[in-house]
């Protein structure tokens, strides 16, 4: 049983005399009916949630008035789908006609043609570090691989090596100081709940010596690199943002997750364990034990969620690339709040060998990168199959072994000639109108680079998003519940998260899947007459973060539905996005997102697609606060 999505040819010329029209009753995504929750307010809801008298009728009452009985009312005969693990290899009506040079994501690593090109421009780095703009401009009438090199890149890090100008061992040094500079201003960053200064230093020297001997393992040697604390790192406990998990599991680490295991084999100093919003159940990106992450950008707003000091970090400058998860936009919602650029891949394209078992069925593990060809570089080190994960083994079964867009090979004249965008007009227009007026301008430049503009409509979004809700829920109380003992450690808002998702009857859990299968079948069909679809990232900026919340907290599941408004999507039937950067808002300079999502499988087209848009939107946004190591090399007064 599959809703087809309507698809007719458009231009977005007549974008704005369309945008008002709303389609008979097919869009129909509702504002959460939540008030926000701080203070003596956030207490006496938990007390609510949580008495033993009163929660059964609170949250009840809450159930029913957040439409969650739609899931079970939906009226479907389809099989659950337990894993969005979709095998598109025989369905040929799913070829794209869009071609495109790529290779294998690991010769990325190692292209010869990359590092040749690096070695024969005649960059003056310091000239480009000691500028104020986080942006530098190469000559366009060179090749098109490099437009736009943000200051924090790996690429800028890879040439210091190659030139012998400076060396792994300064930039753990300078690292160190540049995190440890960030917890000492006020407000502080707390990028990172952790890093270990002899195990950077370390890594460093062990890199030193490969530049040294001429023997770099890859472009990412001796650059450092971070990971949100839901992964695996010898060294470290995995926390989760929690203060129990650590006494709970007392031994640290002695193995690697299956990412981190992949970027030390390509030599990254591993620097450390990202803060995070508490079990990764809010997309405000908070956290009451490590301290408040702040959007470097503006520092009282919040930086996303969950996956907040993977994105702070490098938005920062700190360093170039950090590793996320993301069950419900916890890596496309930070990145784009914090300026940078996210990517959630295909579910089971990266190991999930090594994460914390919190959202089993829509996490996926993804890189935040300073750039697209950053993230593409991130991607291109994680991705693959992993024996220690089956799931990431039969992934590379169905979509293949991981590939990447030769950003060598480019055309620089209508790059995107016989690609064809998705575009739900009535989606989009439901946003703030800063939003929805960038989002229309990245379409325009899509279209001129030669992309045919279709309008689509995607059916039970509603019904879709609350299925979504249930399984994360479902999953997250599930896997806390082991831990009951210790629910009083946890935030309160985590607290009340949980209490919802323990209410959530089991046949809701097996009707959200069966709905996950409407959904990958909607898409599938949506996918026949589109290459990808587009939407803002976010429908509202990154909210403030007020003083009265720092003890405690809060709960605010209405800005959480708007952050998240177009990113659920993604987890439900597992489809790749990525989020890119196009501008700021007008008032307190906070970042404004644009989302692609690709069919599954298909991270290549969206790296292609983003680095065309990104170097034509050009996004020179500047921090409010940016400290990156490669300035303090290069220019040690600083």
């Amino acid at each position: 049983m599959t809703s087809s999505s309507l698809s007719k040819s458009s231009s977005t010329s007549s974008t704005s005399s369309k945008n008002e029209e709303k389609s008979e009753k097919v869009y129909d995504l509702i504002s959460l009916e939540v008030p926000r929750l701080q203070g003596l307010l956030l207490r006496s809801t938990l007390f609510l949630c949580e008495n033993h008298y009163l929660k059964n009728s609170f949250l009840s009452s809450l159930y029913i008035k957040n439409k969650m009985p739609l899931i079970s009312q939906f009226n479907l005969n389809l099989m659950p789908t337990f894993y969005p693990i979709v095998d598109i290899s025989n369905q040929q009506q799913n070829k794209s006609e869009f071609k495109f040079k790529k290779y294998l994501a690991t010769d990325m690593l190692h292209d010869k043609d990359l590092i040749k090109y690096l070695q024969s421009k005649n960059l003056d780095i310091n000239n480009q570090l000691s500028s104020t703009t986080t942006t530098t401009t190469i000559d366009s009438s060179n090749q098109s691989l490099i437009n736009n090199i943000p200051e924090n890149s790996i690429l800028n890090y890879y040439n210091l090596y190659m030139t012998g100008k400076i060396t792994p061992n300064e930039i753990a040094k300078f690292f160190i100081e540049c995190k440890n500079h960030s917890d000492e201003q006020s407000p502080p960053l707390k990028a990172f709940i952790k890093i270990l200064e002899d195990d950077i230093k370390s890594q460093a020297m062990a890199s030193a010596e490969r530049w040294k001997s001429g023997s770099p393992l890859s472009l990412i040697d001796g650059v450092p690199i971070s990971l949100k604390d839901e992964i695996d790192q010898i060294g470290y406990h995995t926390t989760c943002g929690t203060t129990f998990l650590e006494k709970v599991f007392p031994n640290l680490k002695t193995e690697d997750s299956g990412v981190a295991k992949m970027l030390r084999q390509q030599g990254a100093i591993l620097v450390g364990k990202n803060n995070m919003h508490e079990i990764g159940i809010s997309t405000l990106g908070y956290n009451t034990h490590f301290g408040f992450t702040r959007n470097p950008y503006n520092l009282n707003h919040y930086p996303g969620g969950s996956s907040s000091g993977s994105a702070c970090s490098v938005s920062a400058g700190l360093n170039p690339l950090s590793i996320g998860c993301d069950g419900g936009g916890s890596i496309r919602v930070p990145a784009s709040l914090c300026g940078v650029v996210g990517l959630k891949p295909t579910f089971a394209r990266v190991s999930h060998g090594g994460i914390f078992d919190l959202c089993w069925s829509v996490g996926h593990v993804g890189p935040i990168g300073s750039s697209v060809i950053d993230t593409a570089i991130g991607y291109a080190c994680i991705a693959g199959s992993d024996p220690a994960d089956h799931q990431s083994v039969l992934a590379e079964q169905y979509g293949g072994k991981p590939t990447v867009p030769m950003f060598t090979e480019i055309p620089l004249i209508q790059p995107l000639k016989g690609l064809k965008v998705g575009v739900f007009y009535d989606w989009i227009n439901d946003c703030n109108i800063e939003f929805k007026d960038l989002t229309f301008k990245c379409i325009e430049i899509l279209k001129e680079q030669g992309a045919e503009i279709i309008e689509i409509e995607i059916s039970n979004l509603l019904v879709t998003r609350l299925s979504q809700g249930a399984i994360i829920l479902s999953e997250m109380s599930s896997s806390m519940k082991r831990f009951k003992n210790y629910s009083n450690e946890l935030q309160y808002d985590s607290r009340i998260s949980l209490s919802i998702g323990n209410i959530l009857p089991t046949s809701d859990y097996l009707q959200a899947n069966k709905i996950r299968t409407y959904c990958i079948e909607q898409f599938t069909e949506i996918f026949k007459g589109v290459d990808l679809i587009v939407t803002p990232t976010n429908a509202i900026a990154a909210p403030e973060i007020e003083k009265s919340v720092l003890s405690m907290g809060e709960s605010n599941f209405g800005s959480v539905g708007e952050l998240m408004k177009y990113v659920f999507i993604g987890n439900i039937t597992g489809i790749p996005g990525i989020t890119i950067p196009v501008g700021l808002t007008k008032d307190k300079n906070l970042p404004i997102g644009f989302q692609i999502m690709a069919k599954w499988w298909q991270e290549d087209l969206l790296l292609y697609t983003s680095y065309v848009l990104e170097k034509n939107i050009n996004f020179k946004g500047k921090p409010q606060y940016y400290n990156c190591p490669l300035t303090n090399c290069t220019n040690p007064n600083n």
